[in-house]
């Protein structure tokens, strides 16, 4: 985003931050693709793209008070959206389960796992836990640290282009994301050996 964008993005923050709806429907307008794209990066299915990005920006409008112009608004945004997708993510993951106590008494994959399960539920059972603790452990991160680390493994940008994001120099991106990739590594240990 180039430093006209940025600043244009200020002052409608301002401006949506005192009740103007006209200037957060420009800050949707400016910033709308990049959410979206972030957002399908992470669940990779078009439609629900779409319904997390609505949510995305309603969260943003409820939240936009609590934007401090300490950082650029697209490094707060894309930490919302970023949010947003892991909680629809989290939710989907977890209306997969089938219950027993559902009508038709089917049991859960934990339920139904056992020493004599097939390798491939035993594997799946595998990666929901890892995934999870590995969502939890992102939670757990300071939101710089948590921030550095998605631009650069979701969006794939260098140190550099991280740092003019983030308003920061790229050493200190380089330090966040090793910081916050060591945190995850310790708590995720059991499933590294």
């Amino acid at each position: 985003m180039s430093d006209a964008e940025s600043s244009q993005s200020h002052e409608l923050v301002a401006q949506a931050q005192n009740g103007d709806q006209r200037a957060f429907g420009q800050l949707v307008e400016l910033h709308h693709s990049h959410v979206y794209g972030q957002i399908l990066r992470m669940v990779r299915n078009p439609e629900d793209a779409k319904e997390i990005a609505q949510l995305a920006w309603i969260k943003a409008w409820k939240k936009i008070d609590t934007f401090r112009f300490e950082s650029a608004f697209s490094s707060w945004l894309y930490r919302v959206a970023t949010f947003t997708a892991l909680d629809a993510i989290r939710k989907r993951d977890s209306r997969k389960e089938v219950s027993m106590d559902d009508e038709d008494h089917s049991y859960s994959v934990e339920q139904t796992a056992s020493v004599v399960a097939p390798p491939e539920q035993l594997r799946n059972l595998e990666h929901k836990e890892i995934r999870s603790r590995f969502l939890e452990a992102l939670e757990e991160l300071p939101e710089h640290h948590k921030t550095a680390l998605m631009l650069r493994e979701n969006e794939g940008l260098s140190y550099k282009e991280i740092a003019k994001k983030t308003n920061c120099k790229p050493g200190t991106v380089m330090s966040r994301i090793f910081n916050a990739r060591k945190a995850i590594q310790s708590q995720m240990k059991e499933f590294l050996k």
